[in-house]
């Protein structure tokens, strides 16, 4: 049985200092590229079992948008407080502790980890992921919790505005 990961990096957000980091919003550019790359993902029949994200708000809100166009109620969402200024390690423990049922996922975190995250899974070099980047991981014939370093193949990046 295939797992397969999205590893997401926030979408477009306010600018840092006018508020709190852990307060930035989603931009209105945020907000519209949330939805659609729900709508991307929705249309090439993706369908995720699950979605953990970081509590910050524009991580939260990024799930949210992007939830809304695949159609998940939004109480469906995990917010995992280690996400947020999360290590790889820490990201890699939530995915160890995802249920052993889920078959698909997606992780909506912060550069740089994310980013270091999918290249460390993948042995990949995807470099640094843009805002709403999303990166596509298979693991085959492994549960969440035997996930590691190089376990997972790179699938595609996906971004709203086009496929890598």
């Amino acid at each position: 049985m295939t797992k397969k990961l999205f590893v997401l990096r926030h979408s477009y957000a306010e600018p840092m200092g006018e508020v709190r980091d852990f307060e930035r919003s989603l931009t209105m550019e945020g907000i519209s590229t949330a939805r659609a790359l729900g709508r991307k993902l929705l249309n090439d029949r993706f369908n995720p079992h699950q979605i953990v994200c970081s509590p910050a708000v524009r991580a939260y809100d990024t799930a949210v948008n992007l939830s809304e166009e695949l159609n998940i109620n939004e109480q469906e969402i995990q917010k995992v407080d280690k996400l947020y200024e999360a290590s790889v390690r820490e990201l890699l423990e939530v995915v160890n502790d995802m249920e052993p049922t889920t078959e698909s996922a997606i992780l909506v975190g912060h550069n740089p980890s994310i980013s270091y995250f999918a290249e460390m899974l993948t042995s990949s070099g995807i470099g640094n992921m843009e805002p709403c980047g999303l990166v596509m991981i298979d693991f085959e014939g492994i549960t969440w919790k035997q996930i590691s370093q190089a376990s997972g193949t790179f699938v595609a990046y996906y971004h709203p505005n086009r496929e890598v």
